[in-house]
């Protein structure tokens, strides 16, 4: 039924062609001037800029890089599809720093070589339902959000297509329905369905947030995957999708961050479960006790981030930029674990930026 319902909505998205800001994904048009302004008049803000302008203007003299199919869960690091896989997906810094460069300096070489990038992955890659490989074309995805309105109705109403058929295919593939796998689903799914306009869509994403926070996340804010694997990766790596999707919700005016499970799970729970780790508090030795074969492959492969070691904490960082866009409490803790080369006073990177600018303060 599901599959049948997004089949039939296809011809309604890409029919939706006004050059407006997409919106929530990215900015709204309100919020483009405060974040141009910030730019110019924060220099600490500046200076985050100045990262992606560098990388923007590196990428206008590259040739983008597609594959014809992302290849990278359940493989080892030396497989060489995994290996071309994650020399294609440097891309995807490239074409996220010409879109935010593009929006601030309005500079048009940027957005031409933007939009060459997003054509040419929507006309080389094709999906395979598999979220822990879709989650990776998420820059490209909120790229997109940026550049849309630069695209010609045609090109508009492709790459909006092939956006919405990925859609469908992740959401309707039947591996793993809970756990990071459905954080990451539901994440892709909610950044899709809020760029080409299709409301029916984000309304099944809405029910499955709601679904998911009572099967994968308990009252204490601990994950399943945390039970599972014994590791603190993999909290996080359950946690940050759908912290990306709470922050578009609110874009869209609902508040799914403080949102409760029957069970009495919320992300700002699972937020608080982390913290104290997170600011060295307590600590945790990693994959001790996991229960996934996979992890166990991977530690005997010599994949080192596999073994058991004490986990650092600065891999929550970008968990709590990301929470930090609807909670400035996150914000702040993502500052006191900063494990960049110079102390941050008010950004810890351009995300934090974005999050300032959306959250209004």
């Amino acid at each position: 039924m599901v599959a049948r319902l997004f089949q039939s909505l296809l011809c309604v998205c890409v029919l939706s062609l006004s050059p407006a800001w997409a919106g929530p994904v990215s900015l709204d048009a309100k919020q483009v001037p405060a974040l141009r302004d910030l730019v110019r008049q924060d220099p600490e803000a500046g200076g985050q800029y100045q990262k992606l302008f560098r990388m923007a203007n590196q990428a206008l003299n590259d040739t983008p890089n597609p594959v014809p199919q992302l290849v990278s869960e359940g493989k080892l690091q030396s497989n060489p599809e995994k290996v071309r896989t994650i020399a294609a997906l440097k891309d995807m810094p490239k074409i996220s720093a010409l879109a935010w460069v593009w929006l601030v300096s309005q500079d048009e070489r940027y957005a031409t070589k933007g939009s060459q990038y997003i054509l040419a992955w929507a006309q080389s890659n094709r999906p395979d339902g598999d979220p822990i490989n879709e989650t990776t074309l998420e820059p490209l995805v909120v790229a997109y959000d940026v550049l849309r309105p630069k695209f010609t109705p045609q090109n508009r109403a492709f790459v909006d297509g092939w956006l919405h058929n990925r859609a469908v295919v992740l959401w309707n593939d039947p591996r793993h329905r809970t756990e990071n796998w459905q954080s990451h689903r539901l994440k892709m799914v909610g950044l899709i369905a809020t760029v080409v306009h299709d409301d029916e869509l984000w309304k099944v994403v809405a029910d499955g947030f709601q679904e998911q926070m009572d099967r994968s996340f308990l009252p204490d804010g601990e994950t399943t995957d945390f039970g599972q694997r014994d590791a603190m990766h993999y909290q996080l790596y359950g946690m940050q999708p759908l912290l990306t999707l709470a922050c578009v919700a609110q874009q869209r005016n609902h508040d799914w961050y403080h949102y409760q499970a029957p069970s009495g799970a919320s992300l700002k729970r699972a937020v608080g479960f982390v913290e104290p780790y997170a600011l060295g508090e307590k600590t945790h030795v990693e994959f001790v006790h996991s229960k996934v074969k996979f992890d166990k492959a991977r530690a005997q492969a010599g994949e080192k981030e596999y073994m058991p070691h004490n986990w650092d904490t600065c891999e929550a960082g970008p968990t709590f930029v990301e929470a930090g866009c609807v909670d400035p409490n996150a914000a702040k803790v993502a500052l006191q674990i900063s494990c960049g080369e110079s102390e941050h006073k008010r950004f810890v990177d351009w995300e934090s930026v974005l999050n300032y600018v959306k959250r209004g303060s």
